[in-house]
């Protein structure tokens, strides 16, 4: 997981690459939750994803573009995570000035959650 990505989309600068794997553990909303239990299927085990793992994201608030970006993000993250790991590149380094972070940023605002700062 890209850690300082989360940590902007949930305006929490403490969070620690632990993160990853004690989220189950935080006090979420159900949203955030929902979103990361799809993550962390879709990255672990793709092919076990059915149409009740996305109507678990539609009960909770997630709409169908909504999803698909969140997909695709996460597609993204596990293919250049394999491609850094493959490579021998530190992980979970994130660029601040990333384009689409400051867009999925936006987005997180529009939907109600807190923008986080820019850094």
């Amino acid at each position: 997981m890209h850690t300082a990505a989360v940590r902007r989309l949930l305006a929490d600068e403490h969070l620690t690459p632990a993160f990853a794997t004690l989220w189950p553990t935080y006090d979420l909303d159900a949203k955030t939750r929902a979103l990361l239990t799809y993550a962390k299927q879709l990255t672990e085990t793709p092919s076990s994803l059915t149409e009740s793992d996305l109507e678990a994201l539609r009960v909770v608030g997630w709409d169908e573009q909504a999803i698909y970006e969140a997909t695709a993000l996460i597609a993204q993250f596990n293919m250049t995570g394999r491609l850094e790991a493959a490579a021998g590149l530190p992980l979970d380094q994130v660029a601040a000035s990333s384009r689409w972070l400051r867009s999925l940023e936006r987005r997180h605002a529009r939907n109600g959650g807190t923008a986080p700062e820019s850094t």
